[in-house]
Parts: C-alpha cells; structure tokens; sequence
C-alpha cells in the first residue's frame, strides 16, 4: 500500500507525488536542480568508461563520445553504448563469413576453443579481459554525488553475440 501524505488539506500517495516531481526545478543541496546532477552523473560515467580505455590496450583509438549515446529525460538517466562503428570484419571473415564486435571481445576477453596452430598465442588465440565497463562503473560508483549504484549486471546489456550481424 503507497504511502500517504496530507497536503494542502488534501490526501496525496507518495507515488503520485514522486511520479509528478519535475526534477529540472527541483534543487539539490549543490545549488544545481537533479537534472543538471544527472546530466553531470552521465558525464562522469562516460569519462570514467574512458579513463579505463585510455589506462588499458587501446589508449586514444576507442573513444566513449563515439560508442555512448548519454540522455537525461525527467528523472532519468540513460546510458546506451554504441558499440555498432566497433564492428570490423572478422580476421576469420574467410572462413567464417562473420564480423566481429571488437570492443566487447576486448573487453571481455576470449579463448579460441578449437584446437587450431595459434590457438595458445597471447592476443590472437585468447586475450585476458580488458574490463574498461566493470571498471568504469566501479569508479563512476565511487565518485558520483547523487549516491547512484550502477552494476555491470543490471546496468549494461551486453551483445547477442561477439561474431555475426545480431547486435
């Protein structure tokens, strides 16, 4: 049962009254409204995911203003990587006909399993994760003011598949 508030003589549920919050006008103890907050909160993400890329393998070539599409509505905030221009032909588009999506099996490492000559070739046969979106929202976690707590598990939707045209 939603709570219940008496306001201005008349009863309110709580969600009703959160429902119709404009947090563009509504401060927050910063002096900025939570929109502003929110629109800082989605920068912080993005510049944290960033950091983590420039600290690890790809340095400058793989860029966040580039795969993040980052939009604050009302009161929410959303974060959609757009990881479609990290798609390249696969290095085994002869045989398999496939491209690859090359940020997510960077960042989430893979392991040849067939049993193939290069199959135990660091960075061509298997390579450790880089984990720039686990860090990322680790750090973003930390340091974020609003008190939000992003996790990889729930926040982040991951491909179909590595390999093929289902993204």
């Amino acid at each position: 049962m939603p709570s219940s508030f008496l306001l201005w003589g008349c009863c309110m549920s709580l969600d009703k009254i959160l429902k119709n919050l404009d947090i563009t006008k509504v401060k927050a103890p910063s002096g900025l409204t939570y929109g502003q907050e929110l629109v800082e909160a989605a920068n912080l993400l993005s510049n944290c995911i960033q950091s983590k890329i420039h600290q690890r393998t790809m340095q400058h070539s793989i860029s966040t203003a580039d795969l993040a599409d980052i939009k604050v509505e009302g009161n929410r905030m959303s974060i959609t990587l757009k990881i479609q221009n990290s798609i390249r032909p696969s290095i085994f588009k002869k045989w398999n006909k496939s491209d690859a999506n090359v940020f997510w099996l960077l960042n989430d490492g893979y392991v040849v399993k067939k049993n193939v000559w290069f199959r135990n070739i660091p960075n061509f046969g298997y390579r450790q994760a880089a984990n720039w979106i686990a860090d990322g929202i680790q750090d973003f976690n930390s340091k974020n003011r609003l008190g939000l707590h992003l996790s990889e598990e729930k926040n982040v939707i991951r491909p179909l598949l590595y390999y093929g045209r289902i993204y």
